[in-house]
């Protein structure tokens, strides 16, 4: 095992990799980081913070200032706040614990890696992170909100008896995770971007990891329903509410009804239901229950033949031809092109979970440099934007990488064939989709690809640059981007940093696609297009729009409450709708049964409302109710509550 990622805990304290080389290697010019200004007190507290946060990761910064950018929170105004180094911090952070299960794990299931990756960098992993080393007392910032939840979620923390994975009696403040990775963010500025140097810092900082076993005995049934449907392309949604003392949660996949489970905590009854629904699923052993043909289909025309290592030989010397890269180890970039329905031969899910990290902290390190003043959210939709499944999909059109990649399934070559026509028809640089949806095994091809030279030039971040910098271009750069906003993109954004989740539903009427908007479960905007993308663009453009206008997500939460928080639900909801449409002139609501499951002696049904304006579609779903009317009047309940937040 390389000795960058070997369990010692020896330390360095300086990097033997500088700014100047890796700014070089980026092809950027920038301005040194200027300290900022504050009074003298407050210069002297912060001084002393620095001084305390370098004894606890025993490295002496080389530049202060990066660290006090690190311990200030966006409220406190008066100076530079953590936000660049923690999206720097973010994409480090998911690098290095990437590598370190890779290798620790060399047989282990693709999945696995992936949940040990998702359980080592989750919030709740982090922030414990920040409570234990005592982080989070040198963050200077201004809201007593940030002081309360901390304060609670410290004394949750000391009641723990024993290592928690997927979190405790109390959710962990964001803040909390934000500290580490900005601090880490700043160590690997600091270092010269070096990974080795960065990781000798903080493997202790992160110290206990958790390992195969801890897992296996903690199993996250939510991470690991999320990582199963994501896979498969499906959506998961957990819906939530309240029962007289319980909490009960549903699990939905693309909208279909899949378990529930009951508890008086929220978040236990979250995942008593992940678990029921996980079970169910991997009863099933998939997801989506797809008919498999026995005959092969590749998509390099002739390489299911008994000289298939001669073709294979070929498409190696290939694409090393379009990379301008020989490798030293072939069998990485073999199984790069492998997919996983070709059994014989081992495929590149591996190495894709490995080349989204390092492309995730290539592109960070990019922008990170190329636009020293930009805000952080900038940055952010700018590393999406680059690392996005319709992006490094024409990646993989552009430099014909699909042609080389060798798998036994027919839907994977008709999908490619598609975009690949579609693609060719754009005049422009498309940055959020044409007229056809990315097949995400194109995207996948050039991150398993990109995880073969990661690996084989010995994990080498400045080498792997220098390999894929021209086979990304062009770049989305952020003249491009405000040319082309993402609104989508934008809305989960705005909503993910007010702590908010966000639904976007699709379904079909007639010839046309229909999405609607839902933040926190509360029905927001809605928009119809011939083509089910467009749809989901609109809409979320219209809901960014009237969320703008609001000012705040917050300003949505006018839902008359109990005193669990809960939104309570309108007696004679579906009358008090029906009255709205006459007074108003309005076409009737029509209500339907969406969802019904259960025994015949115990049905459960979930019933959606529609109104139609002008135009305008407005569309919500109740929640589960035992009687087809009482599903209807929550229905009801829910679209009175949001026409009446949207000013009917």
């Amino acid at each position: 095992m390389p000795t960058l990622f070997s369990q010692s805990k020896k330390r360095k304290m300086l990097s033997d990799v500088h700014l100047e080389k890796i700014v070089h290697t980026y092809n950027i010019d920038i301005a040194p980081y200027e300290e900022s200004q504050s009074s003298s007190q407050c210069m002297r507290n912060m001084s002393d913070s620095i001084d305390s946060v370098e004894a606890i990761l025993r490295y002496k910064f080389n530049n202060r200032s990066l660290l006090e950018a690190a311990l200030t929170h966006s409220s406190y105004t008066e100076s530079e706040s953590y936000q660049r180094l923690e999206l720097l911090g973010d994409a480090v952070v998911g690098l290095v614990i990437t590598i370190f299960f890779y290798l620790a794990y060399p047989d282990v299931d693709p999945a696995q890696i992936s949940l040990l990756r998702s359980a080592n960098i989750s919030t709740e992993k982090l922030a414990r992170v920040a409570v234990r080393n005592g982080l989070y007392k040198y963050v200077r910032h201004k809201t007593i909100l940030l002081n309360d939840k901390v304060r609670k979620f410290l004394i949750a923390v000391e009641d723990e008896d024993e290592m928690v994975v997927h979190g405790g009696q109390m959710k962990a403040p964001k803040v909390l995770a934000d500290i580490v990775e900005s601090v880490v963010g700043a160590v690997y500025v600091d270092c010269g971007f070096c990974l080795q140097s960065l990781w000798t810092i903080i493997r202790e900082l992160l110290e206990p990891m958790v390992m195969l076993d801890v897992l296996e005995k903690q199993p996250q049934p939510i991470t690991m329903l999320y990582e199963a449907c994501q896979k498969e392309g499906k959506f998961v949604d957990i819906k939530n509410w309240r029962k007289g003392e319980r909490n009960i949660a549903s699990v939905y996949v693309d909208g279909k009804f899949i378990a529930s489970g009951s508890s008086e905590n929220k978040e236990n009854a979250k995942l008593h239901a992940a678990e029921v629904a996980v079970s169910k699923l991997t009863r099933l052993k998939s997801i989506d229950v797809i008919s498999s043909s026995s005959s092969v289909h590749m998509m390099y025309p002739d390489c299911y033949k008994s000289e298939c290592s001669r073709d294979m030989e070929n498409s190696i010397a290939a694409v090393e031809a379009i990379l301008r890269y020989n490798f030293k180890k072939k069998s990485l970039l073999e199984a790069a092109l492998t997919h996983s329905s070709y059994t014989e031969s081992r495929s590149y899910q591996r190495l894709e979970i490995l080349g989204d990290s390092v492309l995730g902290l290539a592109i960070t390190n990019f922008v990170y440099l190329a636009y020293p003043d930009v805000d952080p959210g900038q940055i952010s939709l700018l590393r999406a934007a680059n690392i996005s499944t319709e992006k490094l999909a024409r990646v993989a059109v552009r430099n014909r990488l699909h042609k080389y990649v060798r798998h036994k399934t027919i839907l994977l070559n008709d999908k490619v064939r598609e975009f690949v026509i579609a693609v060719e028809e754009e005049e422009e640089m498309v940055v959020h989709g044409g007229q056809m949806k990315a097949p995400k095994v194109l995207a996948d091809i050039v991150e398993s690809v990109a995880g073969a030279v990661f690996e084989d030039c010995d994990f080498n971040l400045q080498i792997l640059w220098v390999v894929i910098r021209e086979l990304l271009e062009p770049m989305v750069m952020l003249n491009v981007l405000e040319k082309q906003p993402q609104p989508i993109t934008n809305l989960y954004e705005a909503c993910q940093k007010e702590g908010k989740i966000v639904d976007i539903k699709n379904w079909r009427k007639g010839e046309r696609n229909i999405a609607s908007v839902y933040v926190d479960g509360k029905f927001i905007a809605s928009s119809s297009s011939e083509n089910k993308e467009n749809a989901k663009l609109h809409a979320a453009e219209v809901a960014l729009s009237k969320l703008t206008r609001l000012k705040s997500t917050d300003a949505m939460s006018l839902q008359m409450k109990d005193d669990s928080g809960e939104a309570t639900e309108i007696k004679g909801a579906k009358r008090k709708i029906l009255e709205l449409c006459n007074r108003r002139r309005w076409p009737k609501a029509t209500y339907r049964v969406e969802q019904e499951s259960g025994p015949a002696h115990n049905k459960r049904y979930i019933a959606s409302v529609q109104i139609e304006l002008s135009g305008k579609i407005f569309f919500m779903k109740g929640e589960e109710r035992s009687k087809v009317k009482d599903a209807e009047n929550s229905a009801a309940s829910s679209m009175f509550y949001s026409l009446r937040e949207l000013g009917y």
